[in-house]
């Protein structure tokens, strides 16, 4: 070996050992070993530093460069006849396609990756595959799958001895346990996590731990230990000057604020984001700062200053192709030009969010059909070639059979996945106006009850009525009393936090449960519903149509029960009614 080529390979050793630490000091070997290689001649080197360049360029966050190289690295590596370089470069292939959002194309490459690893007795190789295409399954929403290849990578990881990637695996597990909805054990994966990227000294890696860590205990509703915990990354993100994790804690710090009702320190924190993701070149973190910044400014009564960056942050939504950032700007400047009175430009904006909300869903829905496929499509083609090597042509046909059973009954087990996960949308959901139906109602009010009293949180019930609906139905036909209910559904739906519950409680009555809410803040809230509805334009219902809603609210400070809670509230609802409907009593 000459001193050029053992240079090479000295460059690409470092590099490659810089992955967790130090990604721009990976991309400057990555480069150096390039050039180096390029001149001396030395193929082999150089397959070894495209797929390190590419890779660089992949946690950096550069698409188009990344596949180059990645690309070239894989056509070089099946050249050489190295079967397990040309896995590794199409791993990271697909990890570039997983980071795009293009999961068909991941799931495609990242199986051919496994395959070729298994057959090559590459553990280290099948560890990672394992890996990205639970990252890919994670995203398609299918965690089963996910949960399986996870677990299967950890159990090769910690045989190799691999602790950076049992802290990836643990880390990945804990974000399926948060998507579940158990945050407690998703909180305990990630500590874990933490720990482990503490002693191998990935301080990439502890820093998006630390975010983790705060996200379960903000989606465990401790806010307090939320905000710690984001202090903690927001300072290890500044120390290692890492501006795309700075700009995510940021706009996780103002999230939380605004949650807290504490608008100036939210509009602060959005600032901040938005100015640390422009320094960093985050496009995604600078429009979803916009869009807090927008929103903050809405909720100060300051609707007009959040006009501008909320149309910024459509524009870039737009040019970017982030659809559900598209989405959300138009939510958002509905809120902003109806607080501001401006009905006509809201509806608009209104319509332009359902329309793309509408769209990316069937594009998800989509995308999981698509991915399906091509597993369904490689683990064919796979079997097939086995086929084709070891049996004569009546086993073949014999083989070809039990495949296409596998398959019908791979596509029944995913039919009745589908069905028992629409199964289950019933059971909580109202079949007219999609809110959350009576029983789920009442099983959720139990649980915030005794989360509420659990972390000395406020928790306000309020009942809604609306006024004289069977006058709607006599005068107008139960069409229209039906398009009614869906409308104030979606009203009342879309101008609460996500953290709220809504649901339809029966007829023409609705419940909200305002989390974290006391009465008095409350009843500022009911007012603004009250008035959204009474000034709502129902001309597009029925041009002689006016609709309106009493309230009446109870807060946790003066009763214990469900029961009570749901009671108080009706009695003020009936005091509204009473007293000249179309208001709110608390």
């Amino acid at each position: 070996m000459s001193a050029a080529e053992a240079r090479v390979d000295a460059l690409n050793e470092r590099a490659w050992a810089l992955r967790s630490s130090d990604h721009a000091a990976m991309l400057a070997r990555a480069r150096e070993a390039c050039a180096l290689a390029e001149e001396a001649g030395y193929a082999r080197g150089l397959a070894g530093a495209l797929r390190n360049r590419g890779a660089a360029h992949c946690l950096r966050h550069e698409h188009d460069d990344a596949l180059r190289d990645l690309e070239r690295a894989a056509a070089l590596f099946d050249r050489l006849r190295d079967p397990v370089g040309k896995a590794g470069a199409l791993n990271w292939i697909g990890g570039v396609h997983w980071r795009r959002a293009d999961y068909a194309a991941a799931l495609d490459r990242q199986l051919e990756a496994l395959r070729i690893q298994r057959d090559a007795g590459d553990a280290a190789g099948e560890a990672d595959s394992l890996n990205h295409l639970g990252n890919v399954y994670y995203n398609l929403g299918d965690y089963a799958r996910a949960l399986e290849s996870y677990g299967a990578s950890l159990r090769l990881k910690e045989a190799l001895g691999d602790a950076l990637g049992v802290s990836q695996c643990v880390n990945n597990l804990g974000n399926i346990h948060g998507r579940l909805g158990e945050y407690a054990q998703a909180l305990e994966r990630h500590l874990r996590a933490l720990e482990l990227k503490r002693e191998v000294g990935d301080r990439v890696g502890e820093g998006i731990a630390l975010i983790n860590v705060g996200a379960s205990h903000e989606a465990l509703g401790d806010l307090g230990r939320a905000l710690e915990w984001y202090g903690a990354a927001l300072e290890h993100a500044r120390a290692l000057e890492d501006r795309r994790c700075e700009s995510d804690v940021l706009r996780s710090l103002g999230d939380v604020h605004r949650r807290l009702g504490d608008l100036p320190r939210a509009y602060e924190h959005y600032a901040a984001s938005l100015e640390t993701s422009r320094a960093g070149r985050v496009p995604s973190v600078e429009v979803e700062a916009l869009i807090g910044v927008g929103e903050t400014l809405t909720a100060l009564g300051e609707g007009a200053r959040a006009v501008e960056p909320l149309r910024e942050a459509l524009a870039r939504a737009e040019e970017a192709g982030t659809r559900r950032l598209v989405y959300e700007a138009h939510r958002a400047l509905a809120d902003a030009h109806a607080a501001m009175g401006y009905h006509r430009a809201a509806l608009e904006h209104f319509r332009a969010f359902h329309a793309v909300e509408d769209e990316v869903f069937s594009q998800e829905s989509d995308r999981r059909i698509q991915a399906i496929r091509v597993q369904a499509e490689v683990e064919r083609s796979h079997r097939e070639a086995e086929l084709l090597r070891e049996k004569n042509a009546e086993l073949t046909e014999a083989n070809d059979a039990l495949r296409r059973a596998d398959e019908e009954k791979a596509l029944l087990l995913w039919q009745l996945r589908l069905q028992a996960e629409e199964l289950e949308r019933q059971t909580k959901e109202d079949a007219l106006t999609g809110l959350y139906n009576r029983r789920h109602l009442d099983a959720q009010l139990a649980l915030e009850l005794e989360r509420a009293r659990r972390f000395g949180r406020d928790l306000t019930v309020v009942m809604a009525d609306l006024d004289r609906f069977k006058q709607v139905n006599d005068r107008f036909s139960h069409a229209v009393g039906d398009a009614v209910l869906r409308a104030v559904g979606r009203l009342l739906r879309e101008h609460t936090r996500a953290v709220d519950v809504v649901g339809r409680y029966g007829g023409e009555e609705f419940v909200l449960l305002l989390v974290e809410t006391p009465p008095e803040k409350a009843a500022g809230v009911c007012e603004k519903l009250r008035a959204l509805i009474a000034n709502h334009d129902w001309a597009e219902v029925h041009p002689e149509l006016r609709v309106t809603i009493s309230m009446g609210l109870a807060g946790l400070r003066e009763l214990e029960t469900p029961e009570q809670l749901l009671a108080a509230a009706d009695a003020r609802l009936y005091q509204a009614k009473r007293t000249g409907r179309n208001r709110v009593c608390g």
